[in-house]
């Protein structure tokens, strides 16, 4: 892909912030509580119990947002005159800048539900200013690479385009999403400004609208075939599939036979949207095989791709599949882009008069209620660096032996014996005092992260369908915090 030039960063307005954080801030004011130091906490928990890890996507970007998080004049103008803000309030978020420490696992690591992989500290007003930024950044983007990285797996490593970000809910699309579908597993996208900003390669599918436009198949795939730059995909319509499979060889062969420069008959990918897959297939191969050519290679889209599809054609096609998967934008009847990650950015401690105190949010069950406290989330490995549970600790006390140590499970309360070789610390510094504290990754870079690490999950941890449960836990001295202040609840 040819080199281009940087684009200007996104841009992100303070008013896309909700409402409610603003009016949190005057309040705080008026509390006398805006610049106490406050720890938050972001955990996020799939709606589908089949999806047994997560890759985290959206940290660039996000640490990006925050570091140029600053309210316009004009934006603070405008809550003023509806009442969102006094003037001194104003003048507070005016003048000052994003000051908080962000830690968090790097992008592209597989983290599991339940557990904080991201933590905000610093002044409280502006901890929770930007809860909602934090939160949308990552859950929507880590939900669109976990569905890709699954759909890689699924389809045995067939190659996946991402196909939804060009047309997604807003103008301009959303190239963020593409960029998170990247780091999934997602070889190519059909965004171009995804393809530009994020250096993903680009790919374009037939629309259906050249062939109407056209009034003739044969007419519109000789316009498409001469002009489509690298892989050449062919939308065929399953209702008239058997005539436009036999239209299309002749097509390709005609387009080959008169081409002066060599022109590959195999650049060509059949579009499968929709019907009988499999029997479509075999139809495309005898109808490229009559005509004296290789038979094509596939690409099976439509609103019902998932993995469990996948599973089913990597059984039976021998054909090289490739999938065109909508990780982002409309979709047609009842199919949901992917499950819904429900998301918790928690305040877990608050400072006053420089000692710290931990804070609860008290959920339906014990599971639910958020885990107080500062905390470390250390990483437990075999000694093939395979992960066997995360614990999180107080940053007072030491890491449980990696071999004996015992530590509460979160999901079930249970005590539980690790067993590994070796345990580190899950997240790294970000952000210190609102400056990024490492240099930027290319999506590439956490792309590699994410397919090493999904590569390292044991199988159970790894599987499509009814995978093994993840340990996620906290000391026993945490567990006994928690406890203690539910106990205290009326």
């Amino acid at each position: 892909m040819p080199t281009q030039a940087p684009l200007p960063p996104l841009v992100t307005s303070a008013l896309g912030l909700g409402l409610e954080a603003f009016v949190m801030v005057r309040a705080a004011v008026a509390a006398g509580i805006a610049d106490a130091r406050a720890s938050f906490e972001l955990t996020v928990a799939p709606s589908a119990d089949d999806w047994g890890f997560l890759v985290l996507a959206g940290v660039e970007p996000l640490i990006d947002a925050l570091e140029r998080l600053r309210p316009r004049a004009d934006e603070l103008d405008w809550l003023v005159s509806i009442g969102v803000l006094d003037t001194a309030t104003r003048r507070r978020m005016l003048d000052a800048r994003f000051a908080c420490d962000v830690d968090t696992a790097p992008e592209g690591s597989v983290v599991f539900s339940g557990e904080a992989f991201l933590t905000v500290e610093g002044p409280f007003w502006q901890a929770q200013l930007v809860g909602g930024l934090v939160q949308a950044a990552l859950t929507e983007a880590t939900a669109v690479a976990t569905r890709f990285a699954r759909m890689r797996l699924a389809s045995g490593g067939a190659r996946v385009v991402e196909d939804g970000a060009a047309t997604a809910y807003r103008l301009g699309g959303t190239p963020l999403l593409a960029r998170a579908a990247f780091i999934g597993g997602a070889m190519a996208t059909t965004s171009a400004l995804a393809a530009r900003r994020h250096g993903i390669p680009a790919m374009a599918l037939q629309p259906a609208r050249l062939d109407l436009a056209a009034g003739d198949f044969e007419r519109a795939v000789r316009g498409w075939l001469a002009v489509a730059p690298g892989d050449c995909v062919v939308r065929i319509e399953p209702a008239r599939a058997a005539k436009d499979l036999q239209r299309l060889a002749a097509a390709v062969r005609a387009r080959a036979s008169a081409s002066r420069h060599g022109w590959d008959p195999g650049k060509v990918i059949v579009e499968l949207p929709g019907g009988d897959r499999i029997g479509l297939a075999r139809a495309a191969a005898h109808a490229f095989m009559a005509a004296e050519l290789a038979p094509p290679r596939l690409l099976v889209s439509g609103d019902d791709v998932d993995e469990r599809l996948a599973l089913e054609l990597r059984a039976e096609l021998a054909h090289e599949t490739l999938f065109a998967l909508r990780g982002a934008g409309p979709r047609s009847g009842d199919h949901a882009p992917h499950p819904h990650l429900r998301a918790r950015y928690d305040l877990v401690a608050f400072e006053s008069g420089g000692t710290w105190s931990p804070r609860l949010r008290v959920g339906e069950d014990v599971g639910s209620s958020s885990d107080p406290g500062r905390k470390l989330l250390v990483r437990y490995v075999d000694a093939a660096g395979h992960p066997v549970a995360d614990v999180a600790h107080a940053t007072n006390e030491r890491f449980l032996r990696a071999q004996t140590g015992r530590y509460v499970e979160r999901a079930t309360g249970l005590n539980a014996r690790l067993d590994a070789a070796s345990g580190a610390p899950l997240r790294a510094s970000a952000m210190r005092a609102g400056k990024r504290a490492t240099a930027p990754e290319p999506a590439s870079t956490c792309r590699e992260r994410a397919a090493k690490a999904v590569r390292g999950l044991d199988e159970g941890h790894r599987r499509i369908t009814s995978p093994a449960r993840y340990p996620v836990g906290m000391s026993q001295s945490l567990a006994a915090l928690k406890a203690e202040m539910l106990a205290k609840v009326e």
